[in-house]
Protein backbone atom coordinates (compact mmCIF):
# COMPACT_ATOMS: atom_id res chain seq x y z
CA UNK A 1 0.00 0.00 0.00
CA UNK A 2 1.12 3.33 -0.70
CA UNK A 3 1.81 6.58 1.40
CA UNK A 4 -1.18 7.86 -0.63
CA UNK A 5 -3.49 5.11 0.10
CA UNK A 6 -2.23 4.82 3.73
CA UNK A 7 -3.09 8.61 3.79
CA UNK A 8 -6.53 8.11 2.54
CA UNK A 9 -7.55 5.29 4.72
CA UNK A 10 -6.37 7.50 7.70
CA UNK A 11 -8.78 10.44 6.80
CA UNK A 12 -11.75 8.13 5.76
CA UNK A 13 -11.11 6.59 9.85
CA UNK A 14 -11.10 9.89 11.39
CA UNK A 15 -14.04 10.96 9.23
CA UNK A 16 -16.00 8.32 10.81
CA UNK A 17 -14.89 8.45 14.44
CA UNK A 18 -15.73 12.07 14.65
CA UNK A 19 -18.96 11.13 12.97
CA UNK A 20 -19.63 8.15 15.34
CA UNK A 21 -18.57 10.78 18.47
CA UNK A 22 -20.89 13.25 17.65
CA UNK A 23 -23.84 11.33 17.65
CA UNK A 24 -22.86 9.68 20.51
CA UNK A 25 -22.67 13.19 21.99
CA UNK A 26 -25.70 15.79 20.83
CA UNK A 27 -24.75 17.96 23.62
CA UNK A 28 -21.18 18.56 22.39
CA UNK A 29 -22.48 18.76 19.10
CA UNK A 30 -24.35 21.62 19.81
CA UNK A 31 -22.24 23.48 21.86
CA UNK A 32 -19.89 23.14 18.69
CA UNK A 33 -22.60 24.29 16.41
CA UNK A 34 -23.34 27.05 19.00
CA UNK A 35 -19.45 28.17 19.18
CA UNK A 36 -19.30 28.52 15.33
CA UNK A 37 -22.84 30.59 15.21
CA UNK A 38 -21.14 32.60 18.15
CA UNK A 39 -24.49 32.43 20.18
CA UNK A 40 -24.31 30.46 22.92
CA UNK A 41 -27.17 31.74 24.73
CA UNK A 42 -29.74 28.90 25.74
CA UNK A 43 -33.97 29.63 27.05
CA UNK A 44 -34.76 27.50 29.88
CA UNK A 45 -37.34 24.77 29.19
CA UNK A 46 -40.60 26.51 29.43
CA UNK A 47 -43.22 26.12 31.76
CA UNK A 48 -46.41 24.08 31.87
CA UNK A 49 -49.55 25.99 32.39
CA UNK A 50 -49.98 24.18 36.01
CA UNK A 51 -46.46 25.58 36.46
CA UNK A 52 -46.76 28.61 35.94
CA UNK A 53 -50.23 29.44 38.09
CA UNK A 54 -48.10 28.11 40.85
CA UNK A 55 -45.14 30.36 40.11
CA UNK A 56 -47.66 33.59 39.76
CA UNK A 57 -49.90 32.38 42.70
CA UNK A 58 -48.36 34.43 45.41
CA UNK A 59 -48.98 37.53 43.70
CA UNK A 60 -51.97 37.02 41.11
CA UNK A 61 -54.06 38.96 43.64
CA UNK A 62 -51.89 42.30 43.60
CA UNK A 63 -52.90 45.80 41.89
CA UNK A 64 -52.03 45.67 38.79
CA UNK A 65 -49.01 48.28 39.18
CA UNK A 66 -47.25 46.30 41.86
CA UNK A 67 -47.08 43.02 39.81
CA UNK A 68 -45.53 45.32 36.70
CA UNK A 69 -42.51 46.13 38.96
CA UNK A 70 -42.38 43.02 40.76
CA UNK A 71 -42.00 41.48 37.41
CA UNK A 72 -39.75 44.04 36.52
CA UNK A 73 -37.47 43.34 39.33
CA UNK A 74 -37.15 40.13 38.58
CA UNK A 75 -34.97 40.33 35.76
CA UNK A 76 -32.33 41.70 38.56
CA UNK A 77 -31.79 39.09 41.46
CA UNK A 78 -28.27 40.54 42.42
CA UNK A 79 -29.75 44.24 42.73
CA UNK A 80 -32.64 42.51 44.49
CA UNK A 81 -30.42 40.91 47.47
CA UNK A 82 -28.01 44.14 47.21
CA UNK A 83 -31.38 46.00 47.96
CA UNK A 84 -32.68 43.58 51.27
CA UNK A 85 -29.19 44.31 52.56
CA UNK A 86 -29.25 47.98 51.56
CA UNK A 87 -32.79 48.12 53.65
CA UNK A 88 -31.09 46.37 56.76
CA UNK A 89 -28.41 49.05 56.83
CA UNK A 90 -30.97 51.58 56.62
CA UNK A 91 -32.80 51.12 59.54
CA UNK A 92 -29.23 52.16 61.65
CA UNK A 93 -28.50 54.41 59.06
CA UNK A 94 -31.16 56.89 57.53
CA UNK A 95 -28.46 58.94 55.20
CA UNK A 96 -27.68 55.94 53.34
CA UNK A 97 -28.78 56.39 49.44
CA UNK A 98 -29.67 53.53 46.75
CA UNK A 99 -26.90 53.16 44.52
CA UNK A 100 -27.41 54.95 41.23
CA UNK A 101 -26.56 51.38 39.01
CA UNK A 102 -29.38 49.97 40.17
CA UNK A 103 -32.85 49.91 37.97
CA UNK A 104 -35.89 51.89 38.63
CA UNK A 105 -38.11 49.10 39.12
CA UNK A 106 -35.52 47.81 42.21
CA UNK A 107 -35.63 51.27 43.55
CA UNK A 108 -39.29 51.41 43.02
CA UNK A 109 -39.57 48.18 45.45
CA UNK A 110 -37.41 50.19 48.09
CA UNK A 111 -40.79 51.29 49.08
CA UNK A 112 -42.12 47.26 50.07
CA UNK A 113 -39.55 46.17 52.47
CA UNK A 114 -41.48 42.97 52.97
CA UNK A 115 -42.15 42.29 49.34
CA UNK A 116 -38.25 43.14 48.42
CA UNK A 117 -37.60 40.66 51.62
CA UNK A 118 -39.76 37.93 50.26
CA UNK A 119 -37.95 38.32 46.39
CA UNK A 120 -34.49 37.83 48.18
CA UNK A 121 -34.86 35.05 50.64
CA UNK A 122 -36.62 33.11 47.90
CA UNK A 123 -34.34 33.87 45.01
CA UNK A 124 -35.13 30.56 43.17
CA UNK A 125 -38.93 31.94 42.61
CA UNK A 126 -37.00 35.50 41.85
CA UNK A 127 -35.34 34.03 39.60
CA UNK A 128 -37.31 31.54 37.25
CA UNK A 129 -39.95 34.87 37.38
CA UNK A 130 -37.43 36.85 35.67
CA UNK A 131 -36.72 33.35 33.50
CA UNK A 132 -40.48 33.41 32.51
CA UNK A 133 -40.46 37.03 32.52
CA UNK A 134 -38.09 37.05 29.68
CA UNK A 135 -39.17 33.80 27.73
CA UNK A 136 -43.02 33.24 28.15
CA UNK A 137 -44.16 36.97 29.27
CA UNK A 138 -47.39 36.34 27.91
CA UNK A 139 -48.12 32.93 29.50
CA UNK A 140 -47.46 35.09 33.00
CA UNK A 141 -49.66 36.99 32.33
CA UNK A 142 -52.46 34.76 30.87
CA UNK A 143 -51.79 32.70 34.19
CA UNK A 144 -52.63 35.16 36.53
CA UNK A 145 -55.61 36.20 34.62
CA UNK A 146 -56.43 32.67 34.99
CA UNK A 147 -56.03 32.69 38.94
CA UNK A 148 -58.25 36.11 39.31
CA UNK A 149 -61.25 34.31 37.00
CA UNK A 150 -61.12 31.75 39.88
CA UNK A 151 -60.49 34.48 42.98
CA UNK A 152 -63.25 36.49 41.70
CA UNK A 153 -65.83 33.31 40.85
CA UNK A 154 -65.46 32.26 44.52
CA UNK A 155 -65.78 35.58 45.87
CA UNK A 156 -61.96 35.53 47.71
CA UNK A 157 -61.68 38.96 45.84
CA UNK A 158 -63.76 42.25 44.90
CA UNK A 159 -63.87 45.77 45.06
CA UNK A 160 -63.90 47.53 48.55
CA UNK A 161 -62.34 50.68 49.92
CA UNK A 162 -58.92 49.43 49.27
CA UNK A 163 -58.98 48.13 45.98
CA UNK A 164 -60.96 48.45 43.14
CA UNK A 165 -61.86 44.66 40.90
CA UNK A 166 -63.03 45.29 37.56
CA UNK A 167 -63.52 43.57 34.02
CA UNK A 168 -62.27 44.71 31.25
CA UNK A 169 -62.04 42.86 27.76
CA UNK A 170 -62.36 39.64 29.43
CA UNK A 171 -59.96 40.42 31.59
CA UNK A 172 -59.64 41.02 35.59
CA UNK A 173 -57.86 44.40 36.43
CA UNK A 174 -57.30 45.18 39.91
CA UNK A 175 -55.66 48.61 41.06
CA UNK A 176 -55.65 50.79 44.15
CA UNK A 177 -58.27 52.25 45.45
CA UNK A 178 -56.26 55.44 46.45
CA UNK A 179 -53.88 57.18 44.29
CA UNK A 180 -51.77 57.66 47.54
CA UNK A 181 -51.17 54.31 48.59
CA UNK A 182 -51.41 50.74 47.83
CA UNK A 183 -52.81 48.03 50.24
CA UNK A 184 -51.49 44.66 49.11
CA UNK A 185 -53.76 41.35 49.68
CA UNK A 186 -53.01 38.93 52.24
CA UNK A 187 -53.80 35.58 51.33
CA UNK A 188 -52.42 31.95 50.89
CA UNK A 189 -51.31 31.15 47.66
CA UNK A 190 -51.35 27.35 47.99
CA UNK A 191 -55.38 28.16 47.89
CA UNK A 192 -54.54 27.83 44.09
CA UNK A 193 -53.34 25.00 43.57
CA UNK A 194 -53.66 22.74 46.42
CA UNK A 195 -56.67 20.50 45.68
CA UNK A 196 -58.04 20.12 49.51
CA UNK A 197 -57.53 23.19 50.53
CA UNK A 198 -60.43 25.64 51.57
CA UNK A 199 -60.81 29.10 50.06
CA UNK A 200 -61.17 32.27 51.98
CA UNK A 201 -61.67 36.03 51.28
CA UNK A 202 -58.49 38.04 51.02
CA UNK A 203 -57.14 40.14 53.81
CA UNK A 204 -54.95 43.26 53.83
CA UNK A 205 -51.43 43.72 55.32
CA UNK A 206 -52.25 46.06 58.04
CA UNK A 207 -49.42 49.39 56.80
CA UNK A 208 -50.57 50.41 53.19
CA UNK A 209 -47.22 50.88 51.23
CA UNK A 210 -47.04 54.32 49.26
CA UNK A 211 -47.86 54.29 45.85
CA UNK A 212 -44.64 53.73 44.18
CA UNK A 213 -44.80 56.60 41.54
CA UNK A 214 -46.03 59.34 44.98
CA UNK A 215 -42.77 61.56 45.26
CA UNK A 216 -43.67 61.46 49.08
CA UNK A 217 -42.67 57.98 49.40
CA UNK A 218 -39.07 56.97 51.04
CA UNK A 219 -37.13 56.07 47.82
CA UNK A 220 -39.12 57.33 44.94
CA UNK A 221 -37.17 56.23 41.62
CA UNK A 222 -36.76 59.49 40.57
CA UNK A 223 -33.98 60.24 43.09
CA UNK A 224 -31.98 57.54 41.53
CA UNK A 225 -33.17 57.83 37.53
CA UNK A 226 -32.96 60.92 37.25
CA UNK A 227 -36.37 60.66 35.72
CA UNK A 228 -39.74 59.45 36.63
CA UNK A 229 -40.43 55.52 36.77
CA UNK A 230 -43.42 53.49 36.10
CA UNK A 231 -44.61 50.59 35.60
CA UNK A 232 -48.00 48.84 34.10
CA UNK A 233 -49.42 45.82 32.79
CA UNK A 234 -51.25 45.67 28.41
CA UNK A 235 -53.69 42.99 29.12
CA UNK A 236 -55.02 43.45 26.09
CA UNK A 237 -51.73 43.03 24.32
CA UNK A 238 -50.65 40.82 26.80
CA UNK A 239 -46.97 43.26 27.87
CA UNK A 240 -45.32 44.90 30.85
CA UNK A 241 -44.24 48.36 30.86
CA UNK A 242 -41.93 50.21 32.86
CA UNK A 243 -39.74 52.95 32.55
CA UNK A 244 -39.81 56.27 31.94
CA UNK A 245 -43.00 58.38 31.45
CA UNK A 246 -43.82 62.20 30.56
CA UNK A 247 -45.00 63.84 33.74
CA UNK A 248 -44.85 67.08 32.15
CA UNK A 249 -48.09 68.02 33.28
CA UNK A 250 -47.62 67.47 37.25
CA UNK A 251 -46.12 70.22 39.45
CA UNK A 252 -45.17 69.96 42.86
CA UNK A 253 -45.03 72.61 45.71
CA UNK A 254 -41.47 73.37 46.91
CA UNK A 255 -41.25 74.91 50.10
CA UNK A 256 -37.87 75.57 49.73
CA UNK A 257 -37.51 71.79 49.19
CA UNK A 258 -34.08 71.70 47.41
CA UNK A 259 -30.89 71.15 49.61
CA UNK A 260 -28.65 72.69 47.11
CA UNK A 261 -30.17 75.83 46.27
CA UNK A 262 -33.07 78.41 47.58
CA UNK A 263 -36.54 77.67 45.85
CA UNK A 264 -40.30 78.11 46.69
CA UNK A 265 -43.22 77.51 44.94
CA UNK A 266 -44.39 75.22 42.06
CA UNK A 267 -42.18 73.46 39.60
CA UNK A 268 -42.54 70.46 36.95
CA UNK A 269 -42.48 67.25 38.73
CA UNK A 270 -40.07 66.39 35.83
CA UNK A 271 -37.66 70.02 36.44
CA UNK A 272 -36.83 68.16 40.34
CA UNK A 273 -33.64 67.49 41.17
CA UNK A 274 -34.23 64.62 43.01
CA UNK A 275 -30.72 63.91 44.97
CA UNK A 276 -31.25 67.25 46.19
CA UNK A 277 -34.53 67.18 47.12
CA UNK A 278 -35.93 66.97 50.60
CA UNK A 279 -39.31 65.43 50.65
CA UNK A 280 -41.14 66.48 53.47
CA UNK A 281 -41.17 69.89 52.30
CA UNK A 282 -42.65 69.38 48.79
CA UNK A 283 -46.28 68.78 48.29
CA UNK A 284 -48.60 67.63 45.64
CA UNK A 285 -52.07 68.62 44.41
CA UNK A 286 -54.44 66.11 45.42
CA UNK A 287 -56.31 66.65 42.04
CA UNK A 288 -53.11 65.96 40.54
CA UNK A 289 -52.74 62.98 42.05
CA UNK A 290 -55.42 62.00 39.76
CA UNK A 291 -52.91 61.64 36.95
CA UNK A 292 -51.22 58.83 38.58
CA UNK A 293 -54.23 56.82 36.80
CA UNK A 294 -52.73 53.58 35.77
CA UNK A 295 -54.26 54.18 32.16
CA UNK A 296 -52.83 57.23 32.22
CA UNK A 297 -49.63 56.09 32.92
CA UNK A 298 -49.59 52.90 30.76
CA UNK A 299 -50.18 55.26 27.91
CA UNK A 300 -47.51 57.64 28.68
CA UNK A 301 -44.68 54.94 29.33
CA UNK A 302 -45.92 52.93 25.61
CA UNK A 303 -44.42 55.83 23.61
CA UNK A 304 -41.54 54.97 24.53
CA UNK A 305 -40.55 51.62 22.95
CA UNK A 306 -37.85 51.11 25.40
CA UNK A 307 -39.90 50.39 28.11
CA UNK A 308 -41.34 46.95 26.78
CA UNK A 309 -40.10 44.78 29.64
CA UNK A 310 -40.28 41.91 27.30
CA UNK A 311 -37.13 43.35 25.26
CA UNK A 312 -35.63 44.54 28.18
CA UNK A 313 -35.41 40.92 29.07
CA UNK A 314 -34.25 40.27 25.97
CA UNK A 315 -31.32 42.63 26.02
CA UNK A 316 -30.40 41.18 29.49
CA UNK A 317 -30.52 37.83 28.81
CA UNK A 318 -28.33 38.69 25.77
CA UNK A 319 -25.69 40.93 27.37
CA UNK A 320 -25.83 38.10 31.01
CA UNK A 321 -22.15 36.51 31.12
CA UNK A 322 -24.02 33.66 33.26
CA UNK A 323 -26.92 33.23 30.93
CA UNK A 324 -24.89 32.99 27.76
CA UNK A 325 -22.95 29.83 29.56
CA UNK A 326 -22.75 26.51 27.26
CA UNK A 327 -25.25 23.82 28.64
CA UNK A 328 -24.30 21.95 31.62
CA UNK A 329 -21.75 25.12 32.35
CA UNK A 330 -24.29 27.26 33.96
CA UNK A 331 -23.09 28.68 37.24
CA UNK A 332 -24.66 27.97 40.75
CA UNK A 333 -26.79 31.11 40.48
CA UNK A 334 -28.98 30.52 37.43
CA UNK A 335 -28.71 26.63 38.08
CA UNK A 336 -31.77 26.35 40.01
CA UNK A 337 -34.73 25.75 38.11
CA UNK A 338 -35.38 22.32 39.55
CA UNK A 339 -38.93 20.96 39.70
CA UNK A 340 -40.85 24.19 39.71
CA UNK A 341 -44.20 22.66 40.57
CA UNK A 342 -43.13 20.85 43.41
CA UNK A 343 -40.35 22.95 44.34
CA UNK A 344 -42.49 25.68 44.49
CA UNK A 345 -45.41 24.18 46.49
CA UNK A 346 -42.96 23.01 48.85
CA UNK A 347 -41.77 24.86 51.82
CA UNK A 348 -38.21 26.09 51.40
CA UNK A 349 -35.89 23.85 53.59
CA UNK A 350 -33.47 25.71 56.01
CA UNK A 351 -30.48 24.38 53.93
CA UNK A 352 -28.27 26.48 55.42
CA UNK A 353 -28.56 25.50 59.32
CA UNK A 354 -26.13 23.32 60.76
CA UNK A 355 -27.30 20.26 62.20
CA UNK A 356 -27.46 20.03 65.77
CA UNK A 357 -24.11 17.78 67.29
CA UNK A 358 -25.68 14.45 68.57
CA UNK A 359 -24.98 14.61 72.45
CA UNK A 360 -23.77 10.81 72.68
CA UNK A 361 -21.97 11.40 75.89
CA UNK A 362 -25.46 12.30 77.68
CA UNK A 363 -26.39 9.51 79.69
CA UNK A 364 -29.98 7.92 78.24
CA UNK A 365 -33.17 8.69 80.59
CA UNK A 366 -34.94 6.82 82.85
CA UNK A 367 -37.61 4.86 81.94
CA UNK A 368 -40.81 5.95 83.67
CA UNK A 369 -43.96 3.21 83.23
CA UNK A 370 -46.82 5.93 83.45
CA UNK A 371 -45.40 9.04 82.06
CA UNK A 372 -47.46 10.18 79.11
CA UNK A 373 -45.63 10.51 75.92
CA UNK A 374 -44.83 14.61 75.58
CA UNK A 375 -46.74 16.26 72.97
CA UNK A 376 -45.13 17.08 69.73
CA UNK A 377 -43.72 20.93 69.12
CA UNK A 378 -45.67 23.12 67.67
CA UNK A 379 -43.00 23.54 64.86
CA UNK A 380 -45.18 25.33 62.13
CA UNK A 381 -47.18 27.85 64.31
CA UNK A 382 -46.72 31.18 62.92
CA UNK A 383 -44.26 33.96 64.08
CA UNK A 384 -44.27 37.59 63.46
CA UNK A 385 -45.58 39.89 61.25
CA UNK A 386 -47.42 38.61 58.70
CA UNK A 387 -44.96 38.86 55.52
CA UNK A 388 -46.28 38.82 51.36
CA UNK A 389 -46.38 35.24 49.93
CA UNK A 390 -46.06 33.75 53.12
CA UNK A 391 -47.17 30.11 53.40
CA UNK A 392 -49.93 29.74 55.98
CA UNK A 393 -49.55 26.46 57.91
CA UNK A 394 -51.50 23.93 60.20
CA UNK A 395 -55.08 25.48 58.33
CA UNK A 396 -58.09 22.47 57.98
CA UNK A 397 -58.08 20.94 54.26
CA UNK A 398 -61.45 20.20 53.84
CA UNK A 399 -62.99 19.87 50.42
CA UNK A 400 -64.71 22.78 48.95
CA UNK A 401 -67.86 22.47 47.95
CA UNK A 402 -67.52 25.25 45.14
CA UNK A 403 -65.89 22.49 42.89
CA UNK A 404 -63.15 23.83 40.01
CA UNK A 405 -63.06 26.44 37.91
CA UNK A 406 -62.42 24.72 34.45
CA UNK A 407 -58.87 26.18 33.17
CA UNK A 408 -59.83 27.78 30.12
CA UNK A 409 -58.48 31.11 29.64
CA UNK A 410 -55.99 30.47 27.33
CA UNK A 411 -57.86 28.54 25.50
CA UNK A 412 -60.32 31.56 25.15
CA UNK A 413 -57.16 33.73 24.53
CA UNK A 414 -56.44 32.01 21.67
CA UNK A 415 -60.13 31.50 20.64
CA UNK A 416 -60.51 35.13 20.38
CA UNK A 417 -57.46 35.60 18.67
CA UNK A 418 -58.72 33.01 15.85
CA UNK A 419 -62.12 35.17 15.95
CA UNK A 420 -60.50 38.12 15.00
CA UNK A 421 -58.10 36.47 12.56
CA UNK A 422 -60.93 35.37 10.16
CA UNK A 423 -62.54 39.06 10.37
CA UNK A 424 -64.47 38.61 13.51
CA UNK A 425 -64.29 41.28 16.63
CA UNK A 426 -63.80 40.61 20.31
CA UNK A 427 -66.49 38.62 21.41
CA UNK A 428 -68.70 40.29 23.79
CA UNK A 429 -67.89 43.65 22.94
CA UNK A 430 -65.48 46.10 23.68
CA UNK A 431 -62.67 47.05 21.86
CA UNK A 432 -60.02 44.59 22.53
CA UNK A 433 -56.71 45.23 20.65
CA UNK A 434 -55.27 42.64 17.94
CA UNK A 435 -53.05 40.32 19.99
CA UNK A 436 -49.89 40.90 18.61
CA UNK A 437 -48.02 37.37 17.69
CA UNK A 438 -44.91 35.85 18.92
CA UNK A 439 -45.69 38.54 21.54
CA UNK A 440 -44.26 36.78 24.94
CA UNK A 441 -45.81 33.22 23.85
CA UNK A 442 -43.50 30.21 24.82
CA UNK A 443 -40.67 29.31 22.73
CA UNK A 444 -40.91 26.42 20.72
Amino acid sequence: MTGNDLLKVGAAALTLLLAGFGSAHPVLAQEQVAAASGDATTSPEPLSADEMEVLVARIALYPDELIAVITAAALYPLQIIEAARFLDRYEKDKSLKPKESWDGSVVSLLNYPDIVKMMSDDLEWTQTLGDAIAYQQKDVLVAIQQLRDEAVAKGVIKTDDKIQVVKANDNIVIKSASPEVIYVPQYPPQMFYEPDYVWEPIRYYPDPYPYYVYPGATFFAGAVTGAIWAAAVDWDDWGVWGGRWNGNDINIDCNNCFNNRDFNGNININDVDWKNVDRSKIKIDRDQLNKFDQNNIKNRIEKNGDNAIRDRARDIKKNDSLANRAPGKTAGTRDIRKSTLDGLKAKPANVTRPAKPANIQKPAAKPTANRPAAKPAKVNRPAGKPKPAARVDNRPKKPSGLGNVDRGKATKVSSNRGHKSMGGGQRGGGGHKQIKRGGGGRRR
